[in-house]
């Protein structure tokens, strides 16, 4: 130990394990960052700055999968799902743990399996198809008649409910699952599948808003598009995810998932509703925004009898209140009347009170003075008349 340890003094170039890891991980960055080897991918969902390296040695340059270096903090494993340069790639070797960086083969998807679950949710599985079977040992493509082909997706929950018999239209042509591995590569399903006279059953779709095709509503009022999917003619216990969209966000906005609409001015707009993941499968309805005008009270006082700012001793005038939102008569307004009689004494008049709208005045004697005065129960708003009481001579 003494030996090895003065070798170590006496060398000052040497360099610890996490020297040497450090200065590895820093090329990685430089070269993922700034290189051309360097890509952008999303690796299940999540964007992650990666190199990807075709194959070095002539011998291989023929073979159709890739080398992808990772950072070391990036969660993959086999099967996972790569996006890059608009296709999908699948992760089908063991995930290397190189302490600066994560490495692991890719081979492009070349089909996409359209599966149905339980519930008639459509999931698009990137798949890699070859024409020929899968050996389960030796993990090789054996070449067969073209009635024949191997499959490999990845292993997640949604396609563990692939079963054996399953029919599915791949290209011009419908396959039916004859066998399902599980257990040869973790995190693969690797399957055999052979041509079926027997077509995929494919759900049939359908969506209607349920507000009409067309309707129209107030710039103040509240609206929430509404729709509802069939499959087969039958509502779903589970309703699929929606979307829904605006032609024209300058007049109203509706929020993508729940359909609920902001209106922000007058016009036309049409709004759609679109299965998440099937956009085929669509409603639309056009929505004409009309403006409303803003409340603008007026009101009037009128006696029965003109004029009506003076009554005679011993007659009787009955007032009418009329209450006007924009010279339009609010026909149900209630008043509350009463007497403003200032110095007036209470024996100069008589008062009476004889619906909502209207109340009598009898002028008793002498030269008085009251202001009549109807308060809106609605808003508290007043209208009053000033009426002179006045004996006959």
């Amino acid at each position: 130990m003494d030996i090895r340890k003065k070798w170590i003094d006496d060398n000052s170039d040497y360099s610890s394990k996490e020297e040497i890891v450090s200065d590895v991980k820093n090329n990685y960055d430089i070269r993922r960052y700034y290189s051309a080897e360097g890509s952008t991918t999303i690796i299940d969902n999540i964007t992650t700055q990666v190199i990807i390296q075709s194959h070095l040695n002539p011998l291989n340059e023929g073979k159709y999968d890739k080398k992808i270096h990772m950072p070391v903090d990036t969660i993959v494993n086999t099967g996972s799902i790569v996006e890059w340069e608009g296709n999908k790639w699948i992760i089908v070797s063991n995930i290397d743990n190189l302490q600066a960086y994560k490495t692991a083969s890719m081979i492009k998807s070349n089909n996409t399996l359209q599966f149905y679950d339980s519930t008639s949710t459509l999931h698009s599985i990137p798949c890699i198809i070859s024409k020929g079977s899968i050996s389960l040992d030796e993990q090789k493509i054996i070449s067969t008649l073209d009635s024949e082909i191997a499959i490999q997706i990845s292993n997640t929950s949604i396609t563990r409910q692939i079963k054996i018999n399953d029919v599915y239209k791949i290209g011009l042509r419908n396959y039916s699952v004859t066998d399902i591995n599980d257990i040869t590569i973790n995190g693969l399903l690797l399957m055999k599948m052979v041509y079926s006279e027997v077509s995929q059953q494919i759900p049939t779709f359908t969506l209607e808003i349920l507000n009409g095709n067309s309707i129209q509503v107030n710039e103040n009022d509240p609206l929430t598009i509404n729709a509802q999917v069939k499959i087969d003619g039958i509502i779903p216990s589970t309703m699929p995810d929606l979307l829904f969209s605006s032609s024209d966000i300058t007049k109203a906005t509706i929020n993508s998932s729940t359909g609920v609409v902001i209106i922000l001015n007058v016009g036309n707009v049409v709004f759609s509703c679109k299965m998440a993941n099937d956009s085929s499968v669509m409603d639309t309805i056009s929505v004409e925004i009309v403006s409303v005008a803003q409340d603008n009270y007026t009101y009037s006082l009128i006696g029965n009898i003109l004029p009506d700012i003076e009554i005679k001793t011993g007659v009787t005038k009955t007032y009418t209140a009329h209450k006007f939102n924009n010279g339009i008569e609010v026909m149900d307004a209630i008043f509350d009347f009463s007497i403003i009689a200032g110095t007036t004494p209470s024996s100069a008049y008589v008062f009476s009170v004889l619906s909502g709208n209207s109340c009598s005045i009898k002028c008793n004697s002498y030269t008085y003075y009251v202001t009549l005065r109807g308060t809106d129960v609605g808003n508290g708003e007043v209208v009053e008349k000033v009426i002179k009481l006045r004996s006959v001579m």
